[in-house]
């Protein structure tokens, strides 16, 4: 079937097509001179109808705004900035004294590999740029073999982290070096974060690497001086084949069973705890899983408890080690807590080991060089930076700055200089 012909008007002069506005837009026609008097000659013409022609301007116009915002907010937007404040340090907080240690000056015979974690807030951008810029660039590869990642979750729903989630394709695009928990970054799912963190560090096989490191986003660490001074402290530790805990340890009582599943949208939620034998944990400083046991803690049927609230995060390290052996010890007595019993009386309870075999940690509790920076909060766990510092705590980014930029100290990295100011990409 052909389609209808289409009209035209005639008069009494030319034999023209002539469409009427709703027939669309034309081009101009152009007409050839002529003495005759017989009809001029047109060219074709091209046309679009009118609604069409207005609505792919339109999408066109809405198109190119949103990829100007979406630029705008890629290479624009910036995160506030801490305020540019002179670091001053008295002697009772920073002092390199002599004699220095011979340790620092001893090298190793083989690098140690550490596969690092850095336990990071989705809104902290300076504390990781001043991170990358101040501890993580330019350590010796003859000393330290190192690769990380920063720990985050994800930003609330809504339109006010909009901001928030372009800076993070601006972080990504850079520098690719953060890892995204699939929860929600609030201190409830803190645990959650630090059992991922373990996941990713045993991702590669436990004889690629030694050491698996979780440290805080406000922890400053001198990684020469930690392997050199973990070398001359116990120069027979073998962490490929050893259970072996490294960092600055509290006690603390409770242990945990798996009660929380993944995936679980209440965020109060919480794994079912009990009381048992006092044992040692690394505190928020940061510590070092030797590759043997972390690859141990990754694989059990079922996965470890890790659905525990801050602040109990941490000590939640101590109780998988200390459970790992005791759970095992009928002599041992456990029992519900005021908070885990339904009602009380406190009953004896008897948790079911996580592996069919005891397993026994070597704990390196270095209480010199794992250290939070003295301040007028007395905390128990401070201590003045000096030589024996290799791990140092609650650390604002601009006293991260200022103490990369020690004399002292400064001559740890390679061919890095001390970046003072500037914003994150």
């Amino acid at each position: 079937m052909y389609p209808p012909k289409s009209h035209t008007r005639r008069n009494s002069s030319t034999s023209s097509t002539s469409p009427s506005l709703e027939d669309g837009i034309h081009l101009p026609q152009y007409h050839t001179r002529s003495n005759s008097s017989s009809t001029p000659r047109a060219f074709k013409t091209f046309s679009l109808p009118l609604p069409r022609l207005l609505n792919r301007r339109i999408l066109l116009f809405l198109v190119a705004l949103f990829f100007i915002y979406i630029l705008r907010a890629f290479y624009s937007s910036e995160p506030p900035l801490d305020p540019e404040v002179p670091v001053s340090w008295g002697s009772d907080i920073i002092s390199f004294d002599a004699p220095r240690p011979a340790y620092l000056d001893t090298s190793l015979p083989e690098p140690m590999v550490i596969r690092l974690a850095i336990i990071s807030h989705i809104f902290e951008f300076e504390r990781r740029q001043v991170l990358r810029d101040t501890v993580l660039k330019g350590i010796p590869s003859a000393d330290v073999k190192l690769e990380y990642k920063f720990i985050i979750g994800l930003a609330k729903e809504g339109t006010a982290n909009l901001t928030t989630r372009y800076q993070r394709a601006k972080e990504d695009w850079f520098y690719g070096d953060v890892l995204t928990m699939k929860v929600t970054d609030i201190p409830e799912r803190l645990s959650e974060k630090r059992y991922g963190a373990l996941k990713w560090a045993d991702s590669v096989l436990h004889s690629e690497y030694d050491y698996s490191m979780t440290m805080d986003s406000d922890t400053f660490c001198r990684f020469r001086a930690l392997a050199r001074r973990l070398k001359h402290l116990k120069p027979m530790l073998d962490p490929r084949s050893e259970s072996i805990l490294v960092g600055r340890m509290g006690d603390h009582v409770t242990y945990f069973e798996n009660t929380v599943p993944d995936g679980n949208v209440n965020e109060k939620d919480e794994d079912y705890y009990v009381r048992g034998p006092w044992y040692p944990y690394p505190l928020g400083i940061g510590y070092m899983l030797s590759s043997n046991i972390t690859n141990t803690l990754m694989n059990t049927d079922p996965p470890l408890p890790h659905h525990v609230i801050y602040p109990s995060d941490d000590v939640m390290i101590g109780s998988w080690l200390a459970g790992l052996k005791n759970f095992h010890d009928p002599t041992i007595k456990f029992e519900t807590t005021e908070r885990s019993s339904s009602p009380p009386p406190l009953t004896p309870v008897h948790p079911k080991p996580y592996l069919p075999y005891p397993v026994d940690t070597e704990i390196v509790d270095d209480v010199k060089g794992w250290h939070d920076i003295k301040s007028p909060r007395e905390s128990g766990t401070e201590g003045k930076i000096g030589w024996e510092t290799v791990c140092v705590h609650r650390m604002k980014a601009r006293e991260m700055r200022a103490l990369r930029g020690r004399e002292e100290i400064s001559g740890e990295w390679e061919g890095a200089s001390v970046v003072k100011k500037q914003q994150v990409y």
